[in-house]
């Protein structure tokens, strides 16, 4: 069986796809905030926030769902054990709390974002994010789906897992941390004005999901910083500007590369306080 004819398999409410949803509210308050249109993100934010909030069975479905669609390894045995642990992990959900959860979320939707393209925006991949969410409600104990279609399901997912194209990167370390749009919207609405192209950028792909576009930033920051470190010290004889020399190169030698919140935070003031230092070795 190829992809393509087993992705076709996966029809379902849409609106009940806790990965769909999630990457569609991101796109939404990304865009909004590019637009300039921060009271509009902070609707979608707010609605992150609210449910999918860590201890939830909204979250926990959600972080299941984000390492299947996620995960990439080229051992095919590796796929199968993946699947076989997101299924017994699955069977501990509470599949009444779950629903519940999610109709609040998607009154929550059309209750706070007034707009009728919402669920209609294109999301790359969607083909995967269904057969993944028909799976999990399988294994939860869902019977739409016969055991031949099980199976057909489980092949689909297993090559997508151990896929080998080189357009898609593995993230071993998925961060779906609610808390992440709270930071992003306190950023945009006390400091907006005043962030440069290197910082909207970094945000904006945070919004989007983008990980590897923000490690790929991150990398470049940090050369950016020890530059301006280099060229700022070659002419600075402040004795305690100099005694900092040592604790901000460590600051910027330990940034980690990746895109969880901490560094997310860390590397904005990184890269402000390079922006201040090119300043000052301009003057």
């Amino acid at each position: 069986m190829n992809k393509e004819a087993g992705a076709k398999m996966a029809k379902h409410n849409k609106k009940r796809n806790v990965g769909l949803i999630h990457e569609q509210l991101v796109r939404y308050a990304s865009e909004k905030i590019v637009e300039g249109k921060r009271s509009i993100a902070e609707k979608a934010i707010d609605v992150l926030n609210n449910h999918f909030e860590e201890g939830t069975e909204l979250y926990r479905e959600f972080r299941l769902f984000n390492s299947l669609v996620h995960t990439r390894t080229s051992n095919d045995d590796l796929a199968r054990r993946i699947i076989k642990e997101s299924k017994e992990a699955c069977k501990i959900h509470d599949g009444k709390k779950l629903r519940s959860e999610k109709s609040d979320l998607i009154r929550s939707i059309n209750h706070r974002i007034d707009e009728t393209y919402f669920y209609n925006q294109r999301v790359e991949n969607y083909k995967i994010f269904a057969t993944v969410q028909a799976l999990l409600n399988e294994w939860r104990g869902g019977s739409n789906l016969s055991p031949k279609d099980v199976v057909d399901y489980e092949i689909v997912l297993e090559e997508w897992i151990s896929r080998k194209d080189k357009k898609v990167t593995m993230d071993k370390n998925i961060d779906a941390n609610p808390l992440t749009f709270k930071i992003m919207s306190e950023k945009f609405n006390k400091k907006y004005a005043g962030f440069d192209k290197h910082q909207m950028a970094l945000l904006e792909y945070k919004l989007l999901g983008k990980d590897d576009k923000v490690e790929e930033k991150i990398k470049n920051l940090k050369v950016q910083a020890t530059l301006a470190i280099e060229s700022f010290y070659s002419n600075c004889d402040n004795p305690t500007l100099v005694e900092k020399r040592v604790i901000v190169e460590e600051k910027i030698k330990n940034l980690p590369i990746n895109s969880n919140d901490e560094t997310i935070k860390k590397a904005l003031i990184i890269s402000h306080l390079t922006r201040e230092l090119v300043a000052e070795n301009e003057q």
